[in-house]
């Protein structure tokens, strides 16, 4: 599962702020705080959350997800691919294509990665915990990130009910240097009915605002297809910077069943 509290998402709601405020010219400068993933069950979080899970894929298993941003400043198209080869750390490699609305030949490339490592699962009685690194590389600038997060998953009300809290720090890197910051996200996960689970999250980055998400993921085939979307926007920009989601999951089977 791809996903860095944000994110390094990743689903890049960080990135898509900082460029909302302050031009497209440094599109590359801030990328995304927070990485998405998707599920392998109806109860696991995934996309469309930018709040990470303690959960990896099932061991020989693995999944793509695709999905689409779309804001008033970006369109941004993602592909990730993600597999568990040992049973409790789980590998994600992710490529997109980001174009500014406003200058067509302003096209940018990124590439991230994530591993994710899981400590104790998650049930209806107990707290789950994990571990999450990875990066993001835009190749048009050579901008790029790192992090490092904790996970924890906690059943409220069984699966019915989970809530997940991430916490870590990111390091962003451009051409004028380094700083480091904190990252933080809290995320309600509930069902409402067979296959369909609902969220409600805010998440941030260190002096840079806090975001909020709505989103809604439904299984088209239990375990293996999942159609998702979100929506959400930094609070109090509603209007200028509204960002929309719409994805799709793949997953397969273990292989080594």
């Amino acid at each position: 599962m791809f996903q860095f509290l944000v994110f390094i998402r990743p689903c890049a709601l960080q990135a898509q702020q900082f460029l909302a405020a302050r031009g497209p010219r440094k599109l590359n400068t801030v990328l995304a705080a927070v990485f998405c993933a998707a599920a392998s069950s109806s109860a696991h979080a995934g996309r469309p959350m930018a709040t990470d899970d303690a959960a990896v894929l099932d061991e020989g298993a693995c999944q793509l997800e695709t999905w689409t941003e779309h804001s008033s400043a970006l369109n941004t198209s993602w592909l990730n691919p993600s597999c568990n080869p040992f049973g409790s750390t789980e590998f994600a490699l992710g490529a997109a294509h980001q174009q500014d609305r406003r200058d067509s030949s302003a096209n940018t490339a990124l590439m991230s990665w994530q591993v994710k490592h899981l400590l104790r699962t998650y049930d209806d009685q107990q707290t789950g915990f994990a571990i999450a690194t990875g990066g993001q590389h835009a190749r048009a600038s050579g901008d790029n990130e790192t992090f490092i997060k904790g996970i924890a998953t906690l059943p409220l009300q069984g699966e019915n009910l989970l809530a997940h809290l991430n916490a870590g720090g990111i390091r962003q890197r451009d051409q004028r240097g380094g700083n480091y910051r904190g990252t933080w996200g809290m995320a309600l996960d509930a069902e409402v009915s067979a296959g369909t689970r609902v969220s409600i999250e805010t998440f941030g980055v260190t002096s840079t605002g806090t975001n909020w998400q709505l989103g809604l993921r439904r299984e088209l085939i239990p375990g293996r297809l999942q159609l998702d979307a979100s929506i959400g926007s930094p609070f109090g920009r509603w209007p200028q910077e509204r960002i929309v989601t719409l994805g799709l999951v793949f997953v397969t089977p273990s292989l080594k069943r």
